[in-house]
């Protein structure tokens, strides 16, 4: 419910602004088989908003090139095809990195096929805009990868994008006014906020985070409570504990 009423805030503040805010999407479901006739399966899953109006010209155009870049990597950041064009692409790209790993893997263990334990992979990636903050609009990545292995890794995260700009900005536009190791104190002042909100008190900082300074992250988001810095599982704490947010208040950063 939050994200929807954050997303219905972005559409009347833009639709005031200019035109209607409208969005398409990158959005497929694809199995990709090791073979023909395998009980293997790359599964593909893509739900990637991107800006059509609402925006300036040159504003929805590089708001599409920081979208492609934060959720489908650099590589295709200035591609320039359709979106049917750039489904086929990533479908390709997935196919080959698939097949080639997996073939390698059974060379190397000196395997059959149907004594691996399991070849499956999986890549889900969401992207969606989020709240409205001033000249400002949140876009917010979620993703699940399973390459083999014990489990797979989630993400998730934000970047902010300029409205009139189209530009992803960095932290330092809301965080300018105070130095860096400040930033970082108040990292790890607030640090187990939004993880007792998950999780309740009851844990030790100590037993919970493994790093001495925590750094501030690349992906963060910013709304009306605050900024908040978003953190992939294992960069902060073990994998149980998931993504870590950490949320600062502006009130913490004398705005």
């Amino acid at each position: 419910m939050k994200r929807f009423a954050f997303l219905l805030a972005a559409v009347a503040l833009l639709a005031s602004c200019s035109q209607e805010f409208r969005i398409e999407k990158l959005e497929f479901a694809e199995d990709i088989p090791f073979h023909e006739g395998s009980q293997f399966f790359d599964n593909l899953n893509y739900d990637i908003e991107l800006p059509v109006a609402g925006f300036s010209k040159a504003a929805i155009a590089q708001m599409r090139r920081e979208i492609r870049k934060v959720c489908l990597g650099e590589g295709y950041t200035d591609f320039s095809g359709s979106l049917d064009e750039l489904k086929k692409d990533i479908i390709e790209v997935h196919k080959e990195e698939y097949v080639t790993a997996n073939q390698e893997l059974l060379k190397e263990l000196e395997i059959e096929e149907d004594e691996a334990l399991t070849l499956n992979w999986s890549s889900d990636v969401t992207g969606s805009f989020g709240e409205v903050y001033g000249d400002y609009i949140n876009y917010k990545i979620e993703g699940y990868q399973y390459y083999g292995g014990a489990h797979g890794l989630s993400h998730q995260g934000a970047i902010v994008l300029d409205k009139k700009t189209g530009k992803a900005v960095p932290h330092e536009t809301f965080t300018q006014g105070i130095s860096r190791e400040r930033l970082m104190e108040l990292l790890d002042e607030y640090k187990c906020d939004k993880l007792a909100e998950e999780i309740g008190n009851d844990f030790d900082p100590k037993e919970v985070f493994y790093v001495d300074a925590i750094e501030p992250s690349e992906l963060f988001s910013v709304g009306e409570e605050g900024i908040t810095f978003y953190y992939d599982p294992y960069e902060l704490a073990p994998y149980v504990f998931g993504g870590i947010q950490i949320r600062i208040p502006w009130a913490a950063l004398k705005y």
